[in-house]
């Protein structure tokens, strides 16, 4: 579904939702593993793509979550950490994305192979560098402390994301909302913002409207990835509102997740016209097959939101990234068309 139709990808673009362990490339998986001796179901890219990438709709978020094993092995040292960020970066610049804000789990992605998270994170900074310079984008750093590791993980987290927090600008808490609930990270992730980070929050992708009203009550947060079923209650809906509360939307990831059923059913457009500040993302590039031109043909031409719709999105996604003001206004005042 990876979409380089000119009508979207001659926009210049925002994106402020993406996990970078969700981003690599297939040939490139297959180039670690000969170079590590890792073992592939195929070390043909094409037929590789049936086992690292979801195609069609499956049972429920775990099950793409599961799918994630192979793309998590091919982390295997800080060179190929850095290789995987640039390639990313580089797939954003064929997009015209111009800000980007990247995600990562340092405990999930790193742990497989004992890599050492600062050198990972030296080899994603020398990427970001090379990029902002070589493609004229802003690019900022966002750690994610995923659920299914623990709280203990949470905590190593978030105290590493402070001792960096000149190079990451937020904390992120991820992975399987039903299976792992909030109670026992609520601490760690109040202690990132007492320390001056910005927080989003994974919730009402596949729980409902009560888990975002649940999640916005006891974390704060900034923004909010997915929150798509708020659109249940409009009290959550008037909470996010008030709080000035973002969301990361990521329509096709809803879709193959089975978070919506039916694609044309995705309360993206919905939550725009209640007023909510939405924001269009892909989530898992190379995992779901998708990039943010696929994101906004569906917008437009499944949900029927307006090419105007799709700028102000932007402008929400300018507003509430969590990259200093100065370095995002600059590529705002350069590539953007304001709007009112």
């Amino acid at each position: 579904m990876k979409n380089f139709d000119p009508k979207y990808n001659d926009i210049p673009k925002t994106e402020i939702h993406c996990h970078l362990e969700g981003s690599i490339r297939t040939q490139t998986i297959i180039d670690i593993a000969r170079q590590y001796n890792l073992i592939l179901p195929s070390y043909e890219a094409r037929e590789l793509d049936r086992h690292v990438k979801v195609y069609d709709q499956l049972r429920d978020l775990q099950a793409v979550l599961d799918a994630f094993a192979i793309f998590q092995n091919s982390i295997t040292s800080p060179a190929v950490f850095e290789r995987i960020a640039w390639e990313l970066f580089e797939d954003c610049s064929r997009q015209n994305i111009k800000l980007f804000e990247v995600r990562f789990s340092p405990d999930w992605a790193f742990h497989g192979h004992g890599v050492d998270w600062d050198s990972c994170l030296e080899g994603l900074l020398t990427a970001k560098e090379r990029a902002e310079y070589q493609f004229d984008m802003v690019i900022g750093i966002i750690a994610i402390t995923s659920r299914g590791m623990g709280p203990e993980s949470c905590i190593k987290t978030v105290d590493w994301a402070i001792r960096h927090k000149q190079h990451i600008l937020a904390v992120d808490l991820a992975d399987g909302e039903m299976l792992y609930p909030m109670n026992n990270f609520v601490k760690p992730i109040l202690k990132a913002k007492d320390a001056g980070l910005k927080v989003t929050i994974h919730t009402g992708e596949d729980t409902p409207a009560s888990a975002v009203r649940d999640t916005i009550l006891a974390f704060q947060p900034d923004r909010i990835g997915h929150g798509i079923h708020s659109i249940e209650d409009m009290s959550v809906i008037e909470l996010i509102k008030e709080r000035n509360i973002t969301l990361e939307v990521n329509p096709w990831s809803n879709y193959l997740t089975n978070s919506v059923p039916i694609i044309e059913e995705h309360p993206l457009k919905k939550l725009f016209d209640l007023g909510v500040r939405v924001t269009i993302n892909s989530d898992d590039p190379e995992v779901l097959e998708t990039n943010v031109n696929n994101e906004y043909r569906i917008a437009h031409e499944v949900l029927g939101m307006s090419m105007d719709d799709i700028a102000v999105c932007n402008r929400y996604a300018f507003e509430s990234s969590f990259i200093e003001d100065a370095a995002k206004q600059r590529i705002w005042d350069k590539y953007f068309e304001p709007v009112s």
